[in-house]
């Protein structure tokens, strides 16, 4: 089966390119040393401290991220752990409480655990607000890891024509891909994530 591939603005062949050629060719590495400086505590008092480390840097073109199958993830472990670690006092505070209850032989008035549970949701809010946030990102991440194969069967079947600067689809990959019609790099990743189910993270 023979695909046309020439670009349906320009109707010129020689300046398209796959999109995921594209993409690879516009994302590098380059790594290098960096210094560092600083005041450090020793016996003798402050000390001077100098040092180096090699670091390695990505650089994304702004047409490979115009490009890109799909928003990046974000990490959700260090943001959990901040929300479990906030969340302490509250845990201690509740367990004090229970413990202090089971001691106690008199009877506790509603007031006073109305009043143990609005400070308790005081100290608990920031370390819950923070867990939120991590469940809200996974959430997110799991709805790119389930849209992620079908993105990617129509991210992958697009060409990009540097001459027009537009992507087009010389064949439909699924139903509702026009093919042959000419899109700007931005309206191309919109329907990639659409089809990905991940437009609106």
């Amino acid at each position: 089966m023979d695909i046309d591939l020439t670009c349906p603005h320009c109707q010129q062949l020689d300046f398209a390119q796959s999109v995921p050629a594209v993409h690879v060719d516009g994302i590098s590495t380059s790594s290098g040393t960096d210094f560092y400086s600083g005041v450090g505590v020793a016996s003798t008092g402050l000390v001077p401290v100098l040092g180096t480390a090699t670091v390695e840097r990505t650089h994304t073109t702004a047409l490979a991220r115009s490009l890109a199958r799909e928003p990046a993830q974000r990490p959700v472990a260090r943001v959990t752990v901040l929300g479990l670690l906030l969340s302490l006092p509250a845990m201690l505070v509740v367990l004090i409480g229970i413990a202090s209850l089971a001691a106690s032989h008199e009877a506790t008035n509603v007031g006073e655990l109305a009043g143990a549970a609005l400070f308790v949701g005081g100290i608990a809010s920031p370390g819950l607000f923070v867990l939120g946030i991590a469940v809200f990102r996974g959430h997110c991440n799991a709805r790119i890891s389930r849209g992620r194969r079908t993105a990617h069967a129509v991210w992958q079947a697009a060409f990009y024509c540097h001459r027009c600067g537009l992507v087009f689809w010389p064949f439909s990959p699924t139903p509702g891909i026009p093919a042959k019609h000419a899109f700007t790099p931005q309206h191309f990743r919109s329907i990639v994530w659409h089809a990905g189910g991940y437009a609106n993270i």
